[in-house]
């Protein structure tokens, strides 16, 4: 769902604000401080108006609303990084009109405002909390201000004090004590900006700056506290002159928190009127959604090394350790014990040993819990320094479920000059002779279970002791749940035999990811006196695929073209426009897709009207620039059914951590043409850079077949950079744009736990802002949801919700459907570690 803007006026803005963790530390028995509580941090302000330094737990989201008449501020907040805190915060004015009366009716004032603050400072007992914020920047700036501020907690009492510039120090306490190093911060230009979209360069400027603070004190009534501060804001100098009577400068509140997920609040501000406020808040780290009914696994009946019940080896103390006893003879008992002791260390179990002639024979049952040719080389170094006098050769032999595995041959000389495993050219590694494929019932099963776990079974390599699958994942959002699902799927069809598992994820025609599990550490974890995942993520090995499906012993009976379908619910809005406070279309969305072959696909769209308003709108482009995306007005009074997109895509590996993607059609609702995609992402490494190059055409207003006569050469390359520790996403894009101007677009995001991700970017071209218009340059906050969140089956969809102030020409790039990117970082295994809880869901 979209946001358009067209038109003079300033829009909707719904509240972003990334808040900080509290303080933490060791309470000092000398003081009495606490590390700090949770605050209510209402869209930027911890008291009734005036901010703190503190912030919530990382990953803490509000959504509300504050009154206090004239004005009414409606605000959504999100955590972005651990030491941001930024608001999106729409207010409306009561006591003012939007526009003339014959244009916008009675509608009040409509502004948005963007605040941020950043911690510098993180308290402890010694030391408060110090932030510096900033106001209503990159908006209107009806609001603009600064602020440095510092607070710090005793028992339950929080003490906040800070200094305010802007609409923040019009009390004008103190000369502004920045003059003293350059006259120019005496002067403060009026920040009013039609439209918004300037980023000042005023800020901590103006003559006067005033004090504030505040004091809030916990109750003993859980959830309760009462709240006292000092406004800095004498109400005399408001914008859109609405100078508002003060009687003191003193506000009181409270506020309440009955449950977790439910804040409000009271005060008497100005001594003369009342402030209302909710909030409904969550943390997107911990929104996990509701409780999954997909069909669960098939149970995975343990079996040991002989076919038996597993058994679990327990590691010696290393005071037992081979390499920790003294030498001993060379008699078989002592020989057998320390051999004994060695293959336990590696969760296996020594079967036989026989000294033979010029030989040593050892022969270990089970699956070890690293390289099986190291274990071998150990085994076998292991034996000759308990046999001293031995001269000839050692074999190792590996076997399970009565079948071997792996043999080995070490030259015993060799192994006492210390020569190591890769460099000893006597050692010899055959492996073991495979037995055959599970017969036609078995790898039909197989296919059906996978496919009721929400798989598509492309292809299957028999090749004892591994099954390699080629699967497509249909269902789950984390990489690490589809890989325990279909791991364990085969670990309960297949024979035993079969001890490692390997899933190769496969999108789009392309074999993206590979997995490779055992069997005895699916076991072990999910027995109740076993393993663990930690276990199971030390020997799973992640790595791009080194087989292609074409390779693979088994291939599926395919069967293309094939179809699919779905019709959706959508809305689409505008908010804030003069003509009305909300335009809307609710409509019906009907969507299908033809896989032709693998790699090649497409896919439609069709929307379907059932009710809108959009022809109240009536402001035309007045851009000087070709009008690529200004003219939203006529498409969607013309478009309201309509063909939004019919593409055709071939997405195709070029080379090793190289893939490449061609398109071609209606490719979005103003535009279609065709295009090509390169993309270079290393395996493994947390940057990719990118190229795509695209002929646009502009579409009629009507959204069917119909072209205008504008056309356009669009491209770019694109820098990505992903920093997993934090799920931080950065991008810079540069190129050439839509209406034939050259810039670039720069780009963070963050994900969180629960898979939610919160994005802004900003793009800056050659295109003047006197040329650009309204807004001076085009820049956006997105949410993305992932439906697995909302629904109570698990589902790789997500739902998407892009606020753009407005919609200008200046910086506009194609709505590029399946992005390289999209598709090759989901199964890249950068950020598998953070989700391989998940494995055995």
């Amino acid at each position: 769902m979209r946001i358009y803007r067209s038109g003079a006026m300033a829009t909707a803005a719904i509240a972003l604000m990334a808040v900080v963790p509290a303080a933490s530390g060791q309470e000092n028995p000398f003081l009495p401080w606490r590390p700090p509580e949770i605050v209510n941090d209402f869209g930027g302000t911890g008291l009734i108006q005036t901010p703190i330094a503190r912030a919530a737990e990382d990953g803490q989201a509000y959504a509300g609303f504050t009154y206090v008449w004239p004005y009414s501020r409606y605000f959504i907040t999100v955590q972005g990084l651990p030491w941001l805190e930024a608001t999106l915060r729409y207010t409306s004015v009561a006591n003012r009109f939007y526009g003339p009366i014959d244009f916008s009716g009675t509608q009040s004032y409509k502004d948005r405002g963007i605040d941020v603050k950043v911690r510098l400072v993180k308290g402890d007992a010694n030391w408060p909390n110090i932030a510096v914020g900033l106001r209503d920047i990159a908006g209107t700036g009806l609001f603009g201000s600064e602020y440095v501020v510092a607070d710090q907690s005793f028992g339950d009492f929080d003490i906040s004090l800070g200094l305010g510039w802007g609409n923040m120090g019009t009390q004008g306490h103190f000369r502004n004590p920045l003059s003293l190093f350059s006259k120019k911060f005496d002067r403060r230009t009026d920040s009013y900006t039609p439209g918004g979209g300037a980023l000042s360069t005023d800020f901590f400027r103006g003559r006067d700056v005033a004090l504030f603070g505040g004091v809030s004190w916990r109750t003993p009534l859980e959830g309760l506290t009462l709240k006292v501060e000092y406004d800095p804001n004498d109400y005399q100098h408001e914008p859109l002159e609405n100078n508002l009577a003060q009687d003191i400068p003193v506000n009181i509140g409270i506020d309440y928190k009955p449950w977790d997920w439910l804040q409000v609040g009271a005060a008497l501000e100005r001594g003369n009127r009342a402030m209302l406020r909710f909030a409904t808040t969550t943390n997107f780290h911990k929104a996990k959604g509701p409780g999954k009914l997909d069909p669960p696994p098939p149970p995975l009946m343990p079996t040991g090394p002989q076919g038996g019940q597993a058994t679990t080896a327990t590691p010696l103390p290393d005071s037992m350790s081979p390499a920790a006893a003294a030498p001993v003879a060379g008699d078989e008992a002592s020989v057998r014990t320390g051999l004994g002791r060695q293959a336990a260390m590696d969760g296996i179990s020594l079967q036989h040993f026989a000294r033979i002639d010029g030989e040593i024979r050892i022969t270990v049952a089970g699956t070890p819990m690293r390289d099986g040719a190291s274990v071998a080389y150990d085994l076998a170094r292991r034996a000759v320094e308990l046999a001293p006098d031995f001269q000839g050769r050692v074999h190792v032999t590996r076997v399970e479920y009565n079948l071997p595995w792996m043999e080995a041959s070490f030259d015993a000389g060799a192994l006492r000059e210390g020569m190591p495993l890769a460099a000893a050219p006597e050692a010899e590694m055959v492996p073991a002779v495979q037995g055959a494929a599970p017969d036609e019932e078995v790898r039909q099963e197989l296919a059906s279970q996978l496919r009721t776990q929400g798989f598509f079974l492309f292809a299957a390599d028999y090749t004892q002791p591994r099954v390699t699958l080629f699967l497509v994942n249909g269902r789950y959002r984390q990489v690490p749940k589809a890989i325990g699902r279909a791991a364990r799927t085969a670990a309960a069809v297949l024979p035993p035999e079969y001890q490692q598992i390997r899933v190769i994820f496969v999108d789009n025609g392309m074999e993206m990811l590979s997995a490779t599990l055992y069997r005895s550490d699916l076991e072990r974890a999910l027995s109740p006196h076993g393993g663990s995942i930690e276990e199971a993520w030390m020997r799973t090995e992640i790595d791009r695929p080194d087989m292609r499906m074409e390779e693979a012993s088994h291939p599926e009976e395919m069967s293309f073209p094939s179809f699919a379908w779905n019709l959706r619910p959508a809305l689409r809005q505008t908010l804030g426009r003069p003509e009305a406070f909300v335009l809307y279309q609710a409509w019906v969305r009907l969507n299908g897709s033809v896989v032709v072959t693998p790699g090649l696909n497409v896919a439609g769209g069709l929307g379907i009207n059932v009710s809108n308003n959009f022809n109240r709108m009536r402001i035309p482009s007045d851009s000087q620039l070709p009008h690529v995306r200004s003219d939203i007005k006529n498409y969607l009074q013309e478009g309201t059914t309509a063909m939004t997109y019919l593409q055709a895509d071939y997405t195709q590996r070029l080379a090793t951590d190289t893939y490449g993607r061609v398109y071609g059609g209606y490719l979005e609702e103003m535009f279609g043409g065709v295009g090509s995609e390169v993309l270079y992402k290393p395996f493994g490494r947390e940057w990719a850079i990118g190229i795509d190059v695209a002929w646009a055409k502009q579409r009629d207003y009507d959204q069917w077949f119909k072209f205008r006569d504008y056309d356009v050469v669009t491209g770019h390359i694109t820098g990505y950079y992903h920093y997993e520790p934090m799920g931080v996403d950065a991008r810079v894009k540069v190129g050439r744009y839509l209406a034939g101007d050259k810039g670039a677009t720069f780009e963070l995001s963050r994900t969180f736990d629960s898979g939610i991700t919160v994005g802004a970017f900003a793009t800056f071209t050659d295109v003047s802002a006197e040329q650009f218009g309204e807004g001076r340059f085009d820049k956006g906050i997105y949410f993305i949801f992932p439906l697995d969140n909302l629904y109570v089956k698990s589902t790789r969809g997500s739902l998407g919700w892009l606020w753009r102030p407005l919609t200008r020409d200046g910086g506009q790039t194609l709505n590029n459907r399946r992005p390289l990117i999209g598709q090759v970082s989901t199964a890249d295994g950068t950020a598998l570690r953070r989700n391989w809880n998940l494995l055995l869901d």
